[in-house]
């Protein structure tokens, strides 16, 4: 399965960076995923919202790449928020740990409330 990322902008929260994925996140697709992360950090954007509502599959290389791009946003300053989390993804999250550090919200306008503040709801 392929997976489609979507980049926006989070209107006035011009440093946010909004990347709505769909499909299967694993070791053929999460080249995808870092390319458009990589390419929102060469624009110097300090927080990212990743809304994962249209991801049906996360392996570990998927939360691999996931996990690379948030510690490097924490270490500018920023925050890296999760949103749209599927049951079945949810739990691959809760497993590896992931969900302990990286900031979730219910819904996408919160994400870039939060991703904007630079804050955690956890």
């Amino acid at each position: 399965m392929n997976l489609s990322v979507v980049v926006s902008n989070a209107g006035e929260a011009s440093n946010v960076g909004v990347l709505r994925l769909s499909g299967e996140l694993d070791i053929a697709t999460s080249g995808t995923l870092r390319q458009s992360l990589d390419a929102l950090r060469n624009e110097g954007r300090e927080s990212l919202v990743l809304d994962l509502s249209g991801v049906t599959f996360c392996d570990s290389t998927g939360l691999g790449t996931v996990a690379t791009h948030a510690r490097w946003v924490m270490s500018v300053g920023g925050a890296l928020v999760v949103c749209g989390l599927r049951p079945d993804v949810e739990a691959v999250f809760a497993i590896s740990g992931l969900s302990t550090v990286l900031p979730t919200a219910n819904s996408l306008d919160h994400a870039v409330e939060l991703a904007a503040a630079g804050t955690s709801p956890n």
